[in-house]
């Protein structure tokens, strides 16, 4: 961990070097670049930008470990100066929550005998001086709720999921078991210490005592599901496990220093110089850097048009309820999808025939998404269908056609990282194509809305094609809407080379995106579609619901 170079654009003191075990926010893929400078606390950027705050709260497990502080402690343990306030519904949220993991500590502990810490539990250690006099520290910190026996002979760490933890609907995947061994680690070994009174303070670790016994145990806070203990053994034991899945990990994890753009772009350090992230500035629409950076997506500004509240409440991650979300058309969609998807990816690549379909039309799936009955029938139709305009059709011998790959952007006019996921790209004459695959259960268009505003997603992609940042012959490239409906596929194309077309996109991608990203309350916009929304739950315009057990879809 000593040969770890400071990224370009990042300058400061690399020798404090903290990782928290635990409290890692579900739903974000982090660079590895990025976890290593978060990783170290007293880096900072050499271009330094103006503090722009969240309107809220970002990280809804936050919301519920303050609630938890003032119910155990009375008060709350983080510096007010960090804490932002929380969106009405995720406090609605936290409420329930804190009510939830109540009544489960009462199942762990019925007599009591576990004391809750208001100290954090920290295992700190420093290498010998460097010929400059500065040693390196390395600080590992969990994050959860510790509770210890008045001997602290016992010391429990319970750590917190957003929805459920029992197994028929755990939603996001297990635990890490390098997590897990970290956390118990810590537990064992560590000591106790206040929070630092600057982010790039050492912690005053004190108070290390090794226990006999140490649990790792995980509570669901929808609804107070306890799963057995992630660890429960001896602190010999834990340093064991540590060893042996943690410690190499925690290496590399430090260490990294190749980058990989996503969504976790938006909090990073280097984003402003890091020469993996392409700018595309002003794609957008929008000529105002002075909102906080954020992730954004299609999908967000969708949502985002249907409800304020439900596109904020859907980005913090709060539990959802899935059969709400996804529908039987929905779902039918999804499967449709993911089996085309598989497609497009074997190797050797070809294109796909109409004996690729499903065989058994009344029964199949993929992906965890399965159909029967006429929705089975209907979406292996459509899939039969698709092989008249396959893609890979025309895609040039010997290239790579990419289905399903994260590209990310930063518009710095608009301070926002765009995130899109293409269903296909491949090259077909030295140009590439984006293709954008819809089905339906309708033989005929409805509505008729241009098809540019009726998929957003193809009016990003052709507003992207003309900025050229995918390369290829711009003139050339086009974008590709295919629409298999039951009596067969629609294709649509259009390209950078229109003019209209290309005006008509971006028009479509601003109308969308600038009432986003001006907005500062996120409130909620109550009609018919709160019938079918996954966080009415949460939603503060939503009445008082009964206090009854949730959806078992709820995830």
């Amino acid at each position: 961990m000593t040969d770890w170079q400071l990224p370009e654009g990042i300058t400061g003191d690399p020798g404090l070097i903290r990782v928290f075990t635990g409290g890692a926010k579900e739903g974000e893929e982090d660079c590895p670049t990025l976890r290593a400078v978060k990783a170290r606390p007293r880096l900072r950027a050499v271009h330094r930008t103006p503090y722009k705050p969240a309107d809220f709260e970002p990280f809804a497990l936050a919301a519920v470990m303050r609630r938890l502080d003032v119910l155990e402690f009375g008060q709350v343990r983080d510096d007010p100066a960090r804490v932002r306030p929380s969106h009405p519904g995720l406090e609605r949220y936290a409420e329930h929550a804190a009510v939830q993991y109540l009544a489960a500590v009462k199942s762990l502990d019925s007599e009591g005998e576990l004391l809750p810490d208001p100290k954090y539990w920290v295992k700190q250690s420093k290498t010998p001086a460097d010929p400059g006099g500065n040693p390196t520290v390395y600080e590992l910190r969990v994050w959860g709720r510790c509770y210890a026996n008045r001997e602290r002979t016992v010391c429990e760490l319970r750590l917190l999921r957003f929805g459920s933890v029992r197994p028929e609907r755990r939603g996001p995947a297990e635990r890490d078991p390098a997590e897990v061994a970290m956390a118990a680690y810590v537990a064992a070994h560590g000591g106790r210490a206040a929070e630092p009174a600057r982010w790039g303070d050492e912690h005053d670790v004190r108070g290390a005592v090794t226990p006999q016994r140490v649990r790792v145990v995980e509570i669901g806070c929808l609804d107070g599901s306890v799963r057995p203990p992630l660890f429960d053994g001896t602190p010999e034991e834990a340093e064991a496990a540590y060893q042996r899945l943690a410690a190499p990990r925690l290496r590399a994890t430090v260490d990294a220093v190749h980058r990989r753009p996503g969504p976790g772009c938006a909090t990073c350090r280097v984003a402003a110089t890091c020469p993996d992230l392409p700018r595309t500035p002003g794609i957008l629409g929008i000529a105002d850097s002075s909102r906080p950076r954020r992730t954004l997506s299609v999908t967000d500004l969708r949502r985002y048009a249907n409800c304020p509240a439900q596109e904020h409440l859907r980005r913090i991650h709060l539990p959802y309820d899935k059969d709400l979300e996804h529908d039987r058309h929905v779902a039918r969609g999804h499967a449709v999808h993911a089996w085309l998807q598989r497609l497009h990816e074997r190797t050797p690549r070809r294109p796909c025939t109409p004996a690729d379909a499903p065989a058994d039309r009344t029964d199949w799936g993929v992906d965890g998404w399965h159909l029967t009955g006429d929705d089975a029938e209907l979406g292996a139709r459509l899939i039969a269908r698709h092989a008249a305009v396959c893609p890979l059709r025309y895609a040039d011998p010997g290239t790579t056609a990419i289905a399903e790959r994260l590209l990310t952007f930063h518009d710095p006019k608009a301070d926002v990282v765009l995130v899109a996921k293409p269903d296909l790209l491949y090259r077909s004459g030295g140009s590439v194509v984006w293709r954008e695959i819809k089905s339906t259960k309708y033989r005929t268009p409805r509505g008729g809305k241009d098809v540019l505003e009726q998929y957003p997603q193809a009016a990003l992609a052709l507003v992207l094609l003309a900025e050229g940042v995918l390369g290829g012959d711009v003139r050339r490239s086009r974008v590709e809407v295919e629409i298999l409906r039951p009596t067969g596929p629609d294709l649509e194309l259009v390209s950078p080379r229109q003019a209209d077309r290309v005006a008509t996109a971006r028009q479509v991608i601003r109308d969308l995106a600038a009432p986003w990203h001006r907005d500062r309350t996120s409130a909620p916009n109550p009609g018919k579609r709160c019938a079918r929304c996954e966080v009415a739950r949460w939603c503060p315009a939503a009445g008082a619901r009964p206090a009854s057990s949730p959806s078992s879809e709820l995830q």
